[in-house]
């Protein structure tokens, strides 16, 4: 079983489960379209089809045909839930790099290379979406069955089992490390087109990946948001230039599979004058030097050879990785790390006016200035006001979203002073100690 996108007439793009006839998978295709197509992503579906490959290779090893077994009113028992327990623990990064050949688990446990596991997150998402899918097959499959409410009872009963047996102690974070403020500043040094340590080749291609890192930084927006932008999408303000991000899922014109789209609410963030001024710089010098570049409105394209087409992720991927590669510094350097980095800096920005703020009030209140300090009240950012500035920033539909990043600040201010306190009491030790050696 593969998995392969296509685009439809309409646009649409459509994750596919391929058999090894050679032929879509009837159970998956049904099942996704039902319960994803509507509102779901190409991208939620694809992975979606990943966790349930997992199943069909369960089912290639162990010789099994579960949704055969379901016709013959045949649950799973706590033993096959075991096995498939287990089996979406082992990483199969390796097979996805094969052809349709099935790799018996077997005979790669017992090779020289013995199988890398993944994390119990990921064996949970696993989990959960086998046991979505196999609910739902075995619901259509047993629904017009004369004994349909039993049959229904006991699906509910092999679904509690199912759950009570995925993995246990999973983290409620992230464990992502990212790289600290000082290493992805010397990231942004080295990604820029004139520093002599930039890996790649030749001016135009630095000048584009310089273009790429310094959206991120100054948008906190995701790679597939840069790539999704159109020409039409630079803001020619010449006071205030500035980047408007759309939703177009599915666009028809878009001739990239895997479409790279707006995650979150549209949004039209304000850049640097000289930002702007580069994009415009690529837009009339460079850009137009590429064979397929006048072929579509993207911004960004791709200079492999003389190509021109529109720039898709996996390049995003790969020139990030280029960087990374050319210090070993820079081993958490990760392309969610800049929206965290912007959101870290949002943070910083409000503390420093927040702080000046209450420098002013206390002054104005030492000098009975009690009507000024009420009214430079009113200046202070509220959390709530800080939220809804993230929230227009990111492009977040609820203020929830922009609690991972107020929590992070929290800890990392939290960190600082436990650090300066530290710090404070090593020197009064020290002073003891020196004391002590003067006096003897």
């Amino acid at each position: 079983m593969i998995v392969k996108s296509n685009i439809f007439s309409d646009g649409e793009r459509r994750p596919l489960s391929i058999n090894d006839n050679g032929e879509v998978d009837f159970w998956t295709t049904l099942y996704l379209s039902v319960e994803y197509r509507s509102d779901g992503k190409a991208s939620t579906i694809k992975n979606e089809l990943y966790k349930i490959e997992v199943l069909r290779k369960w089912e290639a090893h162990t010789g099994r045909d579960i949704l055969a077994e379901f016709r013959k009113q045949v649950f799973l028992d706590k033993q096959t839930i075991l096995s498939i327990k287990r089996f979406c623990g082992y990483s199969i990064k390796d097979q996805k790099k094969s052809t349709n050949k099935v790799i018996h688990f077997s005979r790669v446990a017992k090779s020289s290379s013995a199988l890398s596991s993944v994390s119990k997150e990921f064996q949970y998402q696993r989990m959960l979406a086998i046991n979505q899918f196999l609910e739902f097959c075995a619901r259509e499959i047993c629904k017009f069955k004369p004994n349909s409410g039993e049959l229904n009872s006991r699906i509910d009963e092999m679904c509690s089992l199912f759950k009570k047996h995925y993995p246990k102690g999973l983290s409620k974070g992230s464990k992502a490390t990212h790289a600290e403020t000082e290493i992805l500043d010397y990231f942004l040094k080295v990604a820029h087109y004139s520093h002599e340590l930039n890996p790649f080749s030749n001016f135009n291609l630095k000048f584009r990946n310089y273009l790429l890192i310094q959206i991120l930084y100054w948008t906190g927006v995701r790679p597939s948001e840069v790539l999704a932008l159109r020409l039409e999408d630079l803001e020619h303000d010449t006071e205030q230039p500035a980047l408007l991000f759309r939703r177009r899922h599915d666009d028809k014109y878009d001739p990239r599979e895997d479409q790279p789209t707006l995650k979150t609410q549209e949004k039209v963030l304000v850049i640097p004058k000289w930002l702007y001024d580069d994009i415009e710089l690529y837009i009339r010098q460079i850009r137009p030097s590429f064979a397929k570049s006048k072929s579509h409105p993207y911004l960004f394209v791709s200079h492999k050879g003389n190509s021109g087409t529109a720039m898709g992720k996996a390049s995003f991927a790969d020139l990030i990785l280029k960087l990374k590669q050319v210090d070993k510094r820079f081993e958490n350097v990760q392309r969610r790390g800049f929206r965290i980095y912007f959101n870290e800096r949002i943070s910083d920005k409000i503390d420093e006016h927040n702080g000046a703020i209450r420098d002013k009030i206390r002054e104005a209140e030492q000098k009975g200035y009690l009507e000024e300090a009420r009214l430079l009240k009113r200046d202070i950012i509220s959390e709530a006001d800080e939220i809804d500035t993230r929230m227009r920033l990111n492009g977040h539909a609820h203020g929830e979203s922009a609690n991972a990043y107020l929590q992070r600040h929290a800890r990392r201010t939290a960190n600082k002073v436990q650090k300066q306190m530290m710090e404070d009491h090593s020197e009064v030790i020290k002073g003891i100690k020196d004391a002590r050696n003067g006096a003897s």
